[in-house]
């Protein structure tokens, strides 16, 4: 029987970098993200093929973040969304290893939610704009 190393998420993390650059730093007060790394598959069926042929094409890297809205730092996902520079983004399902990132520079977008019986929310999207480096 393998070893469970499974990991509780409270301990995520994703960091960015607003100008491109190679050091991101914590977007505050989030609390979920998502990467979605589906392939594209184009089919190849042929002539007298049995059934239907697929090869994989490329990962097609986007995801979701969302958390609080706090205004003494959380402003940088919006400055991120205005610029005209390419976000560094870096995605850790946990800051205890961080050798184990998710990383590359993304296009985002950024959506604020205010609600009069609850919490001022944030959250958003992102797609790659570049090549993207995961754990091996």
């Amino acid at each position: 029987m393998a070893d469970v190393d499974r990991m509780h998420g409270s301990h995520g993390q994703m960091l960015m970098d607003p100008a491109g650059g190679s050091s991101p730093v914590v977007v505050a007060s989030l609390n979920k993200w998502d990467l979605d790394m589906t392939k594209e598959h184009v089919k190849v069926t042929s002539f007298n093929d049995a059934n239907q042929v697929y090869v994989d094409g490329l990962p097609d890297i986007k995801g979701t973040y969302s958390g609080w809205y706090d205004p003494v730092d959380g402003l940088v996902l919006f400055g991120a969304v205005f610029g005209t520079a390419k976000p560094t983004l870096r995605l850790l399902p946990t800051s205890l290893d961080a050798t184990k990132k998710f990383e590359g520079r993304g296009l985002l977008d950024s959506h604020i939610s205010v609600d009069a019986n609850g919490a001022v929310a944030v959250s958003g999207a992102f797609v790659a704009a570049g090549s993207w480096v995961y754990p091996t």
